[in-house]
Order: C-alpha cells, then sequence, then structure tokens
C-alpha cells in the first residue's frame, strides 16, 4: 500500500498525481476487460445512454478522447453493434438497444462502486474541498507553462 510514512520524507506532488492516474487507469482498463471492453466502448455506450446520436455527432462528442491514430468512432460502434448493444437504423441513427441498455446499467454500476471505493473516507466536503485544490492547482500548471512559452 502507497500510504504516505510519519518518518519518511513525504513525496511530492508529481508522484501521487501520477500514480493516481495510473492506478485509476489500470482499474478502469481491468474494469472494462472483464467484459472485453475498452475505455473507447464505455465512452459510446455512456453518450449514447444520453439519446441516440448520428456517426457524425457521435465523433462530435468524443472529439475530446479522439486523435490521429483513433480519429474515430466508428470501429468501436461497429463492434458494440455485432454484441447487440448499439443499433444503427437506415438514416445512420446510432443508438443502444435493450441488451445495450442494460449493458451501460450494469457496466455504469461497477464503474460507480470503484469511484465510491477510491473516495472511501472522505466526507462530501473533503471531496469538495479537494477537487477545489486540484482545480487550484491545474489552474497554476497551466499559468506558469504560459511563462515557459
Amino acid at each position: 500500500m502507497n500510504e504516505p510514512s510519519k518518518t519518511a520524507t513525504p513525496k511530492p506532488i508529481g508522484y501521487w498525481f501520477k500514480h493516481i492516474d495510473k492506478t485509476l487507469e489500470d482499474n478502469f482498463v481491468a474494469l472494462l476487460a472483464a467484459d472485453g471492453l475498452r475505455r473507447r466502448h464505455w465512452q459510446i455506450m455512456h453518450t449514447l445512454s444520453g439519446g441516440p446520436l448520428d456517426a457524425t455527432a457521435l465523433d462530435v462528442a468524443l472529439s475530446p478522447f479522439l486523435n490521429p491514430q483513433d480519429p474515430t468512432a466508428t470501429p468501436y460502434v461497429a463492434a458494440l453493434a455485432e454484441r447487440g448493444w448499439v443499433l444503427i437504423d437506415a438514416t445512420g441513427t446510432h443508438s443502444l438497444s435493450a441488451d445495450g441498455v442494460t449493458a451501460h446499467a450494469n457496466l455504469f454500476e461497477r464503474i460507480q462502486i470503484q469511484r465510491r471505493a477510491v473516495t472511501e473516507g472522505l466526507t462530501d466536503d473533503d471531496y469538495r474541498t479537494l477537487l477545489d485544490l486540484l482545480q487550484r492547482v491545474s489552474a497554476n500548471v497551466d499559468r506558469f507553462a504560459m511563462t515557459l512559452r
């Protein structure tokens, strides 16, 4: 367990950010891999849980996560359609099927369990304070980065 020692020199903030980010990502990958899924599958299902979209609108919704190696959600949609979780109608509109709604709900519940485990021992005030502190650190990092350009 990586709990801070009272006698050891505290690890710097960057260590904790990297440790938390890597562990959160590894845990999320493992959670999805249990169903043969990747993050992009989850993002598509979660986006479509809000209502049907065509391929272009889905790509726009997922644009913060797409990149030159992965420029579109289309192959992931096709894999979800093969499972029967996503339906694509004659107009090209994508929607979750009844099985897809059930699969999304099951995954969402498991993700919520994982999220609760991450914040175990934190009060609502602790959590709000943590988010506020992280947002301030993020703004400071961004502001400092601007001085380097």
